[in-house]
């Protein structure tokens, strides 16, 4: 049966660490089967999360030290790391995600003696008390049932046991796509519901503001000055294409920071790993948010250098010269601080 004992503290950690260790190393076999071998930096963190699993089930927070045991075997996979998680599973009273690491640690070692005196039986009374789907994916692919990650490697097909109701299962994909379906749990009995993994549509290019439209021609259109660049009119359409823009990357900024949030991402998605959903999604929506920076910035820029070199202020005639003085004179600035400013001043 699989147990938790132990000693003084110091001498402990160190034994459970060593014995940990061993207990990678003689399932090798085992583990190059599921991927690759465990770097040493995942074996240490595999040792100290087993570590503390063990403290917290020793102090009966069964929950915590089934959450330490999951990240135990997520880091360096382990029949007694996998056994240790569905027994403080079962304690915690959260049988349908214990009968679900009981179905992985049957099919992952169907042949370890422990699994097999422990899983059979959570199994057995988690099909009476709950609901047993099936889910295929055409491609591996990772779980979450609702907001609560489902423990173990992307796979293309898993036993999960849901309670009665209804639920959202979540299919994610190593391209960062997924896809969600919804399920009517209904107790003792069974289901199947597939992931196709089909292509996401690509997002809508954000298009900038149109330009507004031009003035009414005047009656008598005067000749234009040698030299002369292009009207206002641009400048100033410059100048709402940069403000929208600006408004957008707003958006997404604070948009990048609340969903999914760094806590939700600590909390439901295990320490180090980049495949989890919720951690997709928010490097995703940072890509995002910085282009969003560079396109905004670039528009500042380009609308300040137009206006100091490229628009012709004086109205392109000899009759602007003639009435300047009782006009309304409008002229750009572009200023480079903490960041690049455009604008415009004039006197009526």
């Amino acid at each position: 049966m699989v147990s938790v004992s132990g000693s003084a503290t110091g001498f402990r950690r160190a034994v459970i660490g060593a014995s940990f260790a061993l207990l990678i190393t003689s399932n090798v076999a085992l583990v190059h089967a599921q991927g690759a071998e465990p770097t040493p930096a995942e074996l240490r963190a595999a040792a100290e999360a087993f570590d503390r699993g063990r403290e917290a089930y020793k102090e009966e927070k069964f929950a915590e030290a089934a959450g330490q045991f999951e990240r135990a075997d997520a880091s360096a996979p382990s029949a007694t790391a996998l056994g240790l998680a569905v027994k403080s599973r079962d304690k915690a009273g959260d049988l349908d995600r214990a009968g679900t690491l009981a179905a992985l640690a049957l099919e992952r070692y169907p042949d370890d003696p422990e699994i097999q005196n422990l899983a059979p039986d959570v199994l057995s009374r988690a099909r009476a008390a709950l609901f047993e789907v099936t889910v295929s994916c055409s491609e591996p692919c990772e779980l979450a049932d609702g907001t609560k990650i489902v423990h173990g490697a992307a796979a293309k097909q898993r036993v999960l046991f849901l309670t009665e109701g209804s639920h959202s299962i979540r299919a994610g994909f190593a391209d960062g796509r997924s896809e969600s379906k919804s399920v009517d749990a209904v107790v003792g009995t069974t289901g199947a519901v597939s992931f196709e993994g089909a292509a996401p549509e690509a997002d809508e290019p954000v298009e900038a503001a149109p330009p507004p439209p031009p003035p009414p021609e005047p009656e008598k259109e005067p000749e234009p000055k040698k030299g002369g660049g292009l009207p206002p009119v641009v400048f100033y359409a410059g100048l709402g294409a940069t403000a929208v823009a600006g408004g957008i990357t707003i958006w997404s900024g604070i948009d990048t920071v609340n969903n999914p949030g760094e806590e939700r991402v600590k909390n439901e998605c295990a320490a180090g790993d980049e495949s989890c959903p919720l951690y997709q999604e928010g490097r995703s929506k940072q890509t995002r948010t910085n282009i969003l920076i560079g396109v905004t910035a670039g528009l500042a820029v380009a609308t300040g250098v137009l206006a100091i070199v490229g628009i012709d202020w004086g109205g392109g005639s000899a009759d602007a010269d003639e009435t300047a003085h009782r006009a309304p004179r409008v002229e750009p600035w572009l200023s480079f601080g903490d960041g690049a400013t455009v604008g415009a001043r004039g006197t009526f």
